[in-house]
């Protein structure tokens, strides 16, 4: 599903009606009758339901008079409070007002004690508020009579449907002001808007509606930056076919390079996860002190016994042993667990200048940030997974940095790095060579626990072993991974899930696709 930001819909919408010539007050029509539907579809169609309406100045503001005007013919009790004064009211809202007044229908300008009281008394009778204060236009500061308003209306705990985003919402980067309308349902227009889709702004947003108001899909050419909300339908399409022939060279080897004293899990979970993919085969190299344990307890991998530091991590020294397994390998992961030892730097050092799609994770980011000039060398087709930290760390930036501009900074480290770059967190990210945005829709808090990250890793690499591009590989791997956190999620709830029950749902994960 196309996705864009506030900003960008303010360019569509000029374009709609200055080259389409698509009047405003029909496209204002067309938004208020969404709203008018919506609301209908959350209380039902029986009059005399009390609705409050919140009335701001800008285009949010002639929506909800509109749609107020609608439920108002059907039978509803209508109650309109203004949070600006009329003089600031552009031509629209003016004229949607008129209409309404028309009708016998009365508004208060919340400025005072009395209008507040009124109000409260209000709140104390409605069924449902409308939002209609602000919408994707935040303001730096919000004014005190509508940061009182809010809170009464937070306060109140009555169902709150609004127009477009939460009054207190960022569109294009999903911050939420202090305080923010908590919203238990959205109606937003034409595309979904990026910022109703991230964090925090998900949590204020609620049941989401997408309505079409008669803006022409070529609009989209006007955008940028071409994002995507990666859903269902998509990771389908991406899913890679399966031969009924096939034996396991046909579905792909790939070479795990993971793991150190006392860190062998990651190692583990990264392999098994390929192999859970669908993948044929996988090579795993270990330090050699590890490998007669490791290859006890993953018996279905190849287990590659490497030369070890005196650390007991992998030694440069393991390089003609690694080099001479590549042959028939179809993808390479590189991190999980490996540690930042001078002799980690020198492998990959060789790795990135083969062409063999690499998967770069955990310890393999760490040593990229400390040595960014390897990529001078690279070769590879890469696919970066960072989560914030790492990412901070690749930058040169903070973490804070990186969790209030996730996807700026996401498209940034593609550029960067030359790499699809997946950003994990509670919404994952994934940005394109072409800088392209993918906004993944699955995951649960169950996927909070270590060793996950090696679980996606594996999963990523054992989906490029089967012939997907490294786009593709990324996409589907990242959102197969979500689903099989929900799966789990579903089945032992969300605290006490350990990696080891997400790499095993994979397999569900894909059955459920």
């Amino acid at each position: 599903m196309r996705i864009i930001t506030g900003s960008d819909m303010r360019k569509i919408d000029l374009w709609a009606q200055k080259e389409k010539r698509i009047p405003p007050l029909l496209l204002m029509e067309n938004a208020g009758r969404a709203v008018a539907l919506a609301v209908e579809n959350v209380i039902g169609a029986e009059p005399k339901q009390s609705l409050l309406f919140l009335i701001g100045k800008g285009n949010n503001g002639g929506d909800a008079l509109v749609a107020a005007r609608h439920l108002y013919q059907q039978g509803m009790e209508i109650n309109l409070f203004f949070l600006f004064p009329p003089e600031e009211w552009p031509g629209l809202v003016r004229k949607n007002w008129e209409l309404l007044k028309d009708q016998g229908i009365k508004g208060h300008y919340l400025a005072d004690e009395h209008s507040f009281y009124l109000l409260k008394l209000c709140l104390s009778n409605s069924t449902l508020v409308i939002d209609g204060i602000l919408g994707t236009g935040l303001r730096a500061s919000l004014p005190e009579n509508i940061v009182k308003t809010i809170k009464l209306v937070n306060h109140a705990s009555i169902p709150v449907l609004a127009i477009d985003v939460p009054t207190g919402v960022d569109a294009d980067q999903g911050y939420v002001a202090k305080p923010c309308v908590q919203a238990n349902y959205t109606v937003t227009f034409a595309w979904a808007k990026r910022g109703q889709l991230l964090y925090p702004a998900k949590k204020n947003i609620g049941k989401l509606f997408i309505a079409d108001i008669s803006i022409p899909e070529s609009g989209l050419e006007l955008v940028d930056i071409k994002q995507y909300y990666f859903e269902r339908q998509m990771a389908q399409k991406c899913l890679p076919l399966r031969d009924e022939t096939g034996h396991k060279n046909t579905f792909g080897h790939v070479l795990v390079l993971a793991g150190s004293q006392g860190m062998m899990g990651a190692a583990y979970l990264a392999s098994k996860a390929v192999l859970r993919s669908g993948a044929g085969l996988v090579t795993v190299g270990v330090p050699q002190s590890q490998a007669p344990f490791f290859n006890l307890a993953l018996p279905e991998a190849i287990t590659l016994a490497l030369p070890e530091t005196e650390k007991g991590t992998l030694a440069a020294e393991a390089w003609p042993i690694i080099k001479a397994n590549l042959a028939g390998k179809k993808a390479l992961v590189f991190g999980p667990g490996l540690k930042t030892e001078k002799g980690i730097k020198e492998l990959l050092t060789k790795i990135i200048q083969f062409k063999m799609p690499l998967v770069l994770d955990a310890d393999g980011l760490n040593v990229l940030a400390q040595e960014p000039e390897l990529l001078a060398q690279k070769k590879a087709p890469l696919i970066l997974t960072p989560h914030p930290g790492e990412m901070a760390r690749l930058l040169k930036i903070t973490t804070e940095q990186v969790l209030k501009n996730p996807v700026d900074v996401a498209l940034q480290a593609a550029n960067t790095f030359q790499a699809i770059t997946v950003l994990k967190g509670v919404v994952t990210i994934i940005t394109t060579l072409e800088q392209e945005v993918y906004i993944n829709s699955t995951g649960s808090s169950a996927l909070a626990t270590a060793g996950t990250g090696d679980v996606l890793a594996g999963l990523i690499a054992g989906l490029l072993a089967q012939g997907l591009s490294t786009k593709k590989a990324a996409l589907l791997g990242v959102y197969l991974h979500g689903l099989a956190g929900e799966i789990v999620a579903a089945e032992k709830g969300e605290r006490g899930v350990i990696a080891g029950d997400v790499v095993e749902a994979v397999p569900l994960a894909l059955k459920d696709l």
